[in-house]
């Protein structure tokens, strides 16, 4: 299941390398194995589509896989709100009946009385129940038999936008991802590595695939 997650790029070049190093990190997380992997580096340098590419074509690995914008704190509460609003729907859909119990789903999120009748979301922006939502979400990944999950913090680059109680699951059965400009959350990570410029031959096949070209295509202009 992908809950918030971008759509996969499809022109994404390259980087085995920092794939492979973003595998070996996460290899083995799930129950009794918890796991976060750090990937810092400049902004732009390509941190964002590394793990987005590791997220599509290894969601099968995992039970769920959760993607949260957490460039400042707004940001975060907002995609984590939203990402609830999918996982209410999903919830919904288990049910297959005509009128789902609402109340039950808010029971199993803790989220009572903020799921109306017709199952969206009703909070008030100025209260504590953005918070109850955002909680509902590391509450959910965290229930019993839910393993294998994957939780990715994108463009982390205030310490005070991430708290790992509040937003981390407690439990030790799936794996996490955080990418950042600020070498410093590497401390936070089980593994760690820093994303470089891509390497020349990378960069040309990027370029070549951006143009709709191939290396054949272009020795037959060059002739």
């Amino acid at each position: 299941m992908r809950l918030g997650l971008p759509p996969e790029n499809l022109q994404f070049t390259g980087r085995q390398q920092e794939l492979q190093n973003l595998s070996d990190i996460l290899k083995d997380a799930g129950k009794e194995q918890w796991r976060v992997a750090v990937l810092h580096g400049l902004g732009g340098i390509g941190k964002t589509d590394i793990v987005l590419h590791y997220a599509w074509h290894n969601q099968a690995a995992y039970s769920s896989v959760v993607w949260i914008a957490a460039t400042s704190i707004e940001t975060l509460k907002r995609s984590f709100i939203q990402v609830a609003e999918n996982l209410i729907q999903h919830l919904v859909g288990n049910y297959r009946l005509a009128h789902p119990d609402y109340m039950e789903i808010a029971s199993t999120l803790g989220i009572h009385g903020l799921i109306n009748a017709s199952g969206q979301l009703v909070y008030n922006a100025e209260s504590v129940d953005q918070d109850r939502i955002v909680a509902a979400v590391p509450r959910w990944l965290a229930t019993k038999g839910n393993d294998q999950w994957l939780l990715i913090f994108d463009n982390v680059d205030d310490f005070k936008v991430i708290d790992k109680v509040k937003h981390f699951p407690q439990n030790s059965s799936g794996a996490i991802i955080i990418t950042s400009r600020r070498r410093g959350f590497a401390q936070w990570g089980t593994g760690s590595f820093e994303v470089n410029n891509m390497d020349q031959k990378d960069s040309l096949d990027l370029l070549m695939k951006r143009a709709q070209l191939s290396w054949n295509q272009l020795g037959e202009k060059g002739e």
